[in-house]
């Protein structure tokens, strides 16, 4: 009877399994930001009629794969993924910054509203929504600051980034250490291309450009899901999204929900958890 039951959850596993993997169906695309071509591709929702989409922005330094394994989750669900590496990154052309990052955001967005792209893809146009894990989620929420086609977007460990280059000019300790780890992910021993002095030196020189405390009165209007994890050591809640959560709570916005999972930053073991709630969030379902 054991051996009977045991056999009964395998199969049951694997048809799971199968369905998943025959529902994912990722495709290259061709992702142009500021004359550069990006490592650009769209996991599709397999279904009939258009759907929500999600634009997933890579952590820092990224990859060439599927952040957290959201775009296969996802698409599984119904729901568009468009995953790309930013500019200067990765195989894809330029130079990195977090400028270039935020043009990237806005030209996956431009992308997806494109008619020949709206039908391509079965885009609902009234339901994209942008997004990001770690480095990603920073980028969607400044990004969101700067850009009104930005509407809806959901931050997954996102720093405010201005917090970190705080710290590098009140510490030079925690300066010197995070500093180094930037560095060594540059070229040629690391994925990024760009000037990365130069880099350092403007954001530290603008930071309150980046600091979403400061600028959450340009969110208030946006639908906005924030995520993290209580056991995060790089992205600690108390310090990058609870004095957001705050702010937005002072402004009175309707439209901002945070979840918390007893996770780490890896979110190893919740990204079921993570998926459903992004799911749920997207489709609007209570």
């Amino acid at each position: 009877m054991k051996k009977l039951f045991l056999l009964s959850i395998c199969i049951l596993l694997s048809g799971i399994t199968n369905i998943l993997s025959s529902q994912t169906n990722m495709i290259d695309i061709n992702l142009i930001s500021n004359g550069n071509k990006l490592n650009a591709h769209i996991y599709l929702s397999e279904t009939d009629y258009s759907s929500p989409t999600l634009i997933l922005m890579h952590g820092y330094p990224g990859g060439e794969g599927d952040p957290l394994g959201l775009g296969k989750r996802l698409s599984a669900l119904g729901i568009n993924v468009l995953i790309f590496n930013y500019q200067g990154t990765w195989s894809s052309e330029g130079e990195f910054s977090f400028e270039s990052s935020m043009e990237d955001a806005g030209n996956a967005i431009k992308f997806l509203k494109e008619k020949e792209n709206i039908e391509k893809f079965k885009i609902d146009t009234s339901n994209i929504v942008l997004g990001g894990y770690s480095y990603g989620g920073a980028m969607a929420l400044t990004a969101a600051i700067y850009n009104p086609e930005i509407n809806r977007l959901v931050s997954i460990a996102g720093p405010d980034e201005s917090v970190f280059g705080r710290k590098m000019l009140a510490d030079q300790n925690f300066r010197n250490v995070f500093q180094q780890m930037l560095s060594e992910s540059y070229y040629p021993n690391g994925p990024i291309k760009g000037d990365f002095e130069a880099q350092i030196t403007f954001w530290l020189s603008n930071l309150d450009r980046y600091d979403l405390v400061l600028n959450a009165d340009s969110l208030k209007s946006k639908d906005i899901l924030l995520i993290g994890g209580w056991n995060d050591n790089s992205v600690i809640m108390e310090e990058h999204l609870i004095p957001l959560y705050r702010k937005l709570q002072y402004l009175n916005t309707n439209k901002f929900e945070i979840m918390a999972f007893n996770t780490d930053h890896s979110f190893r073991n919740a990204r079921e958890e993570l998926t459903e709630t992004i799911y749920r969030w997207m489709i609007n379902e209570k």
